[in-house]
Protein backbone atom coordinates (compact mmCIF):
# COMPACT_ATOMS: atom_id res chain seq x y z
CA UNK A 1 0.00 0.00 0.00
CA UNK A 2 2.65 2.30 0.62
CA UNK A 3 4.62 1.64 -2.66
CA UNK A 4 1.37 2.81 -4.18
CA UNK A 5 0.94 5.66 -2.53
CA UNK A 6 4.51 6.66 -3.42
CA UNK A 7 3.41 5.51 -7.07
CA UNK A 8 0.34 7.89 -6.58
CA UNK A 9 2.37 11.07 -5.79
CA UNK A 10 5.19 10.80 -8.41
CA UNK A 11 2.46 10.50 -11.13
CA UNK A 12 0.02 13.12 -9.87
CA UNK A 13 3.26 15.22 -10.31
CA UNK A 14 3.65 14.58 -13.57
CA UNK A 15 -0.09 15.15 -13.96
CA UNK A 16 0.17 18.62 -12.38
CA UNK A 17 3.42 19.14 -14.67
CA UNK A 18 1.12 18.34 -17.25
CA UNK A 19 -1.50 20.79 -16.38
CA UNK A 20 1.60 23.48 -16.78
CA UNK A 21 2.75 22.45 -20.17
CA UNK A 22 -0.81 22.69 -21.70
CA UNK A 23 -0.99 26.32 -19.60
CA UNK A 24 1.75 27.65 -21.06
CA UNK A 25 0.68 27.33 -24.27
CA UNK A 26 -2.36 30.06 -23.64
CA UNK A 27 0.08 32.46 -22.14
CA UNK A 28 1.74 34.37 -24.64
CA UNK A 29 5.52 36.18 -23.58
CA UNK A 30 8.09 37.63 -24.86
CA UNK A 31 10.28 34.86 -23.95
CA UNK A 32 8.77 32.21 -25.99
CA UNK A 33 6.76 28.86 -24.96
CA UNK A 34 9.98 26.91 -24.69
CA UNK A 35 12.04 28.95 -22.14
CA UNK A 36 9.16 29.83 -19.96
CA UNK A 37 8.53 25.77 -19.85
CA UNK A 38 11.81 25.68 -19.12
CA UNK A 39 11.95 27.84 -16.38
CA UNK A 40 8.78 26.47 -14.72
CA UNK A 41 10.21 23.44 -14.43
CA UNK A 42 13.00 25.14 -12.69
CA UNK A 43 10.74 26.34 -10.76
CA UNK A 44 9.64 22.91 -9.67
CA UNK A 45 12.65 21.32 -9.03
CA UNK A 46 13.86 24.37 -7.08
CA UNK A 47 11.02 23.92 -4.73
CA UNK A 48 10.71 20.51 -4.35
CA UNK A 49 14.53 20.45 -2.94
CA UNK A 50 13.92 23.34 -0.86
CA UNK A 51 11.56 21.19 0.79
CA UNK A 52 13.45 17.73 0.95
CA UNK A 53 16.81 19.79 2.72
CA UNK A 54 13.82 21.29 5.11
CA UNK A 55 12.25 17.89 5.91
CA UNK A 56 15.85 15.66 5.88
CA UNK A 57 19.21 16.02 7.24
CA UNK A 58 21.64 18.26 5.12
CA UNK A 59 24.37 15.62 3.35
CA UNK A 60 27.71 15.04 4.22
CA UNK A 61 30.60 17.84 4.29
CA UNK A 62 31.99 16.12 0.68
CA UNK A 63 28.72 16.24 -0.74
CA UNK A 64 28.43 20.13 0.05
CA UNK A 65 31.45 20.73 -1.32
CA UNK A 66 30.63 18.78 -4.91
CA UNK A 67 27.27 20.59 -5.11
CA UNK A 68 29.13 23.95 -4.55
CA UNK A 69 31.43 22.99 -7.21
CA UNK A 70 28.67 21.73 -9.70
CA UNK A 71 26.49 25.20 -8.63
CA UNK A 72 29.50 27.37 -9.09
CA UNK A 73 30.61 25.90 -12.58
CA UNK A 74 27.04 27.60 -13.71
CA UNK A 75 29.21 30.83 -13.56
CA UNK A 76 31.70 28.81 -16.13
CA UNK A 77 29.28 27.89 -18.10
CA UNK A 78 27.44 31.60 -18.71
CA UNK A 79 31.13 33.48 -18.21
CA UNK A 80 30.01 35.63 -15.90
CA UNK A 81 27.16 36.74 -13.13
CA UNK A 82 23.97 37.28 -14.71
CA UNK A 83 20.26 35.89 -13.91
CA UNK A 84 20.65 33.13 -16.11
CA UNK A 85 23.86 32.26 -13.91
CA UNK A 86 23.16 32.79 -10.51
CA UNK A 87 19.97 30.98 -11.50
CA UNK A 88 21.72 27.88 -12.90
CA UNK A 89 24.00 28.02 -9.84
CA UNK A 90 21.15 28.17 -7.06
CA UNK A 91 19.08 25.36 -8.72
CA UNK A 92 22.13 22.94 -9.66
CA UNK A 93 23.53 23.63 -5.98
CA UNK A 94 20.27 22.77 -4.14
CA UNK A 95 18.87 20.01 -6.64
CA UNK A 96 22.33 18.46 -6.03
CA UNK A 97 22.42 18.76 -2.45
CA UNK A 98 18.71 17.64 -2.08
CA UNK A 99 19.77 14.07 -4.41
CA UNK A 100 22.46 13.52 -1.91
CA UNK A 101 20.63 13.64 0.93
CA UNK A 102 18.03 11.20 -0.22
CA UNK A 103 20.41 9.01 -1.56
CA UNK A 104 22.40 9.07 2.01
CA UNK A 105 18.77 7.83 3.07
CA UNK A 106 18.28 5.07 0.57
CA UNK A 107 21.56 4.22 -0.36
CA UNK A 108 20.59 0.65 -1.63
CA UNK A 109 18.85 2.30 -4.83
CA UNK A 110 20.74 5.26 -5.26
CA UNK A 111 22.79 6.15 -7.79
CA UNK A 112 26.74 6.93 -7.77
CA UNK A 113 28.35 10.18 -8.91
CA UNK A 114 30.75 7.60 -9.40
CA UNK A 115 30.86 4.14 -9.69
CA UNK A 116 33.78 2.91 -7.48
CA UNK A 117 37.06 6.03 -7.04
CA UNK A 118 39.85 3.98 -8.77
CA UNK A 119 41.68 5.19 -11.60
CA UNK A 120 40.57 2.00 -13.68
CA UNK A 121 37.13 2.72 -13.05
CA UNK A 122 37.06 6.30 -13.32
CA UNK A 123 39.02 5.85 -16.89
CA UNK A 124 36.53 3.55 -17.89
CA UNK A 125 33.18 5.91 -16.82
CA UNK A 126 35.39 8.78 -19.34
CA UNK A 127 35.71 6.66 -21.95
CA UNK A 128 31.35 5.52 -21.69
CA UNK A 129 30.84 8.61 -21.44
CA UNK A 130 33.39 10.10 -24.78
CA UNK A 131 31.38 7.29 -26.60
CA UNK A 132 28.18 8.06 -26.15
CA UNK A 133 28.74 11.58 -26.38
CA UNK A 134 30.26 10.80 -29.89
CA UNK A 135 27.73 8.21 -30.83
CA UNK A 136 24.85 10.32 -29.39
CA UNK A 137 26.31 14.06 -31.04
CA UNK A 138 26.82 12.48 -34.39
CA UNK A 139 23.52 11.17 -34.83
CA UNK A 140 22.43 14.44 -33.37
CA UNK A 141 23.98 16.54 -36.19
CA UNK A 142 22.60 13.84 -38.93
CA UNK A 143 19.04 14.29 -37.72
CA UNK A 144 19.13 18.61 -37.59
CA UNK A 145 19.47 18.25 -41.49
CA UNK A 146 21.25 21.44 -41.36
CA UNK A 147 24.89 22.68 -43.24
CA UNK A 148 27.93 21.45 -41.50
CA UNK A 149 30.32 24.43 -40.49
CA UNK A 150 33.14 22.62 -37.98
CA UNK A 151 34.63 25.86 -35.59
CA UNK A 152 35.91 24.93 -32.36
CA UNK A 153 36.21 27.55 -29.32
CA UNK A 154 37.06 27.26 -25.88
CA UNK A 155 33.21 28.83 -25.47
CA UNK A 156 31.80 25.87 -26.74
CA UNK A 157 33.20 24.01 -23.93
CA UNK A 158 32.05 26.20 -21.06
CA UNK A 159 28.61 26.23 -22.11
CA UNK A 160 27.96 22.78 -22.53
CA UNK A 161 28.67 22.62 -18.90
CA UNK A 162 25.32 24.04 -18.42
CA UNK A 163 23.36 20.69 -20.33
CA UNK A 164 25.95 18.39 -18.74
CA UNK A 165 26.00 19.27 -15.19
CA UNK A 166 23.09 21.25 -14.30
CA UNK A 167 20.42 19.40 -16.55
CA UNK A 168 21.99 16.26 -15.57
CA UNK A 169 22.21 16.91 -11.98
CA UNK A 170 18.68 19.08 -11.76
CA UNK A 171 16.46 17.50 -14.26
CA UNK A 172 17.26 14.06 -14.43
CA UNK A 173 19.13 12.44 -11.18
CA UNK A 174 17.22 14.90 -8.53
CA UNK A 175 14.04 13.78 -10.19
CA UNK A 176 15.08 10.32 -9.76
CA UNK A 177 15.92 10.72 -6.25
CA UNK A 178 12.78 12.58 -5.57
CA UNK A 179 10.96 9.36 -7.06
CA UNK A 180 13.15 7.39 -4.72
CA UNK A 181 12.20 9.52 -2.11
CA UNK A 182 8.62 8.90 -2.67
CA UNK A 183 9.09 4.91 -2.84
CA UNK A 184 10.55 4.89 0.47
CA UNK A 185 13.53 3.85 -1.06
CA UNK A 186 12.08 0.58 -2.48
CA UNK A 187 11.98 0.12 -6.64
CA UNK A 188 11.39 -3.25 -7.26
CA UNK A 189 8.50 -3.71 -9.72
CA UNK A 190 8.43 -2.94 -12.84
CA UNK A 191 6.29 -0.52 -13.09
CA UNK A 192 8.54 1.10 -10.22
CA UNK A 193 11.40 1.18 -13.01
CA UNK A 194 9.28 2.07 -15.57
CA UNK A 195 8.10 5.30 -13.48
CA UNK A 196 11.40 6.00 -12.48
CA UNK A 197 12.94 6.23 -16.19
CA UNK A 198 9.61 8.19 -17.38
CA UNK A 199 10.29 10.54 -14.84
CA UNK A 200 14.29 10.54 -15.47
CA UNK A 201 13.26 11.25 -19.37
CA UNK A 202 9.73 12.83 -20.32
CA UNK A 203 9.42 16.34 -18.47
CA UNK A 204 13.12 16.56 -19.18
CA UNK A 205 12.28 16.27 -23.17
CA UNK A 206 8.79 17.68 -22.78
CA UNK A 207 10.42 21.33 -22.08
CA UNK A 208 12.45 21.21 -25.73
CA UNK A 209 8.94 21.25 -27.77
CA UNK A 210 6.81 23.65 -26.96
CA UNK A 211 7.78 25.77 -30.07
CA UNK A 212 7.75 22.52 -32.23
CA UNK A 213 3.90 22.21 -31.01
CA UNK A 214 3.00 25.69 -31.66
CA UNK A 215 5.18 25.91 -34.99
CA UNK A 216 4.47 22.98 -36.27
CA UNK A 217 1.40 20.98 -34.99
CA UNK A 218 0.19 18.60 -32.35
CA UNK A 219 1.96 15.59 -34.20
CA UNK A 220 5.22 16.90 -34.89
CA UNK A 221 5.38 17.35 -31.31
CA UNK A 222 4.85 14.40 -30.34
CA UNK A 223 7.26 13.07 -32.77
CA UNK A 224 9.90 15.30 -31.17
CA UNK A 225 9.27 14.00 -27.84
CA UNK A 226 9.46 10.12 -28.77
CA UNK A 227 12.53 11.26 -31.26
CA UNK A 228 13.87 13.42 -28.41
CA UNK A 229 13.57 10.43 -25.51
CA UNK A 230 14.61 7.39 -27.23
CA UNK A 231 17.53 8.88 -28.96
CA UNK A 232 19.20 11.31 -25.78
CA UNK A 233 16.97 10.84 -22.79
CA UNK A 234 16.68 7.10 -22.21
CA UNK A 235 20.49 6.84 -22.57
CA UNK A 236 21.52 8.94 -20.40
CA UNK A 237 19.11 8.37 -17.59
CA UNK A 238 20.73 4.40 -18.54
CA UNK A 239 23.85 5.96 -17.93
CA UNK A 240 23.07 6.82 -14.59
CA UNK A 241 21.22 4.12 -13.33
CA UNK A 242 23.53 1.17 -15.04
CA UNK A 243 26.91 3.30 -14.43
CA UNK A 244 27.21 6.70 -12.54
CA UNK A 245 26.02 10.22 -12.98
CA UNK A 246 29.19 11.11 -14.49
CA UNK A 247 29.31 9.15 -17.46
CA UNK A 248 25.85 10.83 -18.37
CA UNK A 249 27.31 14.15 -17.93
CA UNK A 250 30.08 13.71 -20.09
CA UNK A 251 27.97 12.13 -22.69
CA UNK A 252 25.48 15.35 -22.44
CA UNK A 253 27.78 17.87 -22.37
CA UNK A 254 29.80 16.25 -25.47
CA UNK A 255 26.73 16.07 -27.47
CA UNK A 256 26.23 19.82 -26.99
CA UNK A 257 29.92 20.30 -27.68
CA UNK A 258 30.05 18.65 -31.07
CA UNK A 259 26.93 20.62 -31.90
CA UNK A 260 28.14 23.77 -31.00
CA UNK A 261 31.01 23.19 -33.18
CA UNK A 262 29.13 22.43 -36.08
CA UNK A 263 26.36 24.43 -35.77
CA UNK A 264 27.22 26.64 -33.69
CA UNK A 265 25.14 28.38 -30.45
CA UNK A 266 21.75 28.67 -30.45
CA UNK A 267 22.05 32.15 -29.35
Amino acid sequence: MKRNIGLIKIWSLFIGFVALFLINFGIKTNIGYTSMMWLILDFCVLILSIIILIKNKFPRKNQVLISLVFGFLMFVAYQGISFSSIKGFLITFLTSLAMFSIFNLYEKNSLKLLKANDIKSILITIGIGIIVGVILGGINLFISGKTLNFNIKISYFLVALSPGVYEEIALRAFIYSLCLYMLKGEINTRFQRFTCYFMMTIPHVMIHTPEQFVNQGVISGIMAMIILTILFGLPFAFLQRKRDITSSMIGHGLVDVIRFCFLGLPY
